[in-house]
């Protein structure tokens, strides 16, 4: 059959197969190099969680073929400390709603500290909001540039007040950041 065809043809034939071959392990080369990467700000990642340090830090790991292991905090949320009333609560709840499950991360950031910052998903529910409306957490004001995510969040907090869910039942609570500067 190929010999039948002109030279000019089959130079062309090797050519389009040659294109061909390089688009495909180009879409190899990529997508391999995606399994092999840690995580990286802006994108969204499937991951199991393996531990819960406090109210919003866990440690995950990465489906990925490496098994990445990253520490992980919640975006726009600052729990309450071990040591802190609520604290311990606030980790429970944490782990009753994500440890040892698989979760959907979307990466917005990376801390002083080397951790990544993300919006957690557990079957399409945004655990970063779930803490606020169950009252284990405080709005992180300041780290929210959505001005329309930021009311929706503080109307979150504020129905949790409202109703004294979680560490609103305590007269007067104490954010943990005015917690960790009174410590020092």
């Amino acid at each position: 059959m190929l010999a039948n065809l002109s030279p000019g043809w089959l130079i062309a034939l090797g050519m389009a197969l040659c294109l061909a071959a390089l688009f495909l392990l180009r879409k190899i080369y990529l997508f391999l190099a995606e399994l092999f990467t840690p995580f990286k700000k802006g994108k969204s990642y499937w991951c199991r969680v393996i531990a819960v340090s406090d109210g919003d830090t866990l440690t995950c790991s990465r489906l990925n073929i490496r098994r990445s292991q990253t520490k992980l905090r919640f975006a726009y949320v600052d729990a309450p400390e071990s040591s802190q009333a609520y604290g311990k609560e606030s980790q429970r709840m944490v782990q009753a709603m994500v440890h040892k499950k698989l979760v959907r991360v979307k990466i917005t950031d990376v801390d002083r500290y080397g951790r990544c910052v993300g919006v957690i998903y557990r079957y399409r529910r945004n655990m970063n909001e779930e803490m606020i409306k169950r009252g284990a957490a405080w709005v992180y004001e300041e780290y929210i540039r959505d001005k329309k995510q930021l009311k929706h969040m503080l109307a979150l907090q504020e129905h949790a007040r409202k109703h004294k869910k979680g560490l609103w039942k305590s007269a007067k609570p104490v954010r943990p950041s005015v917690y960790r500067k009174q410590r020092k």
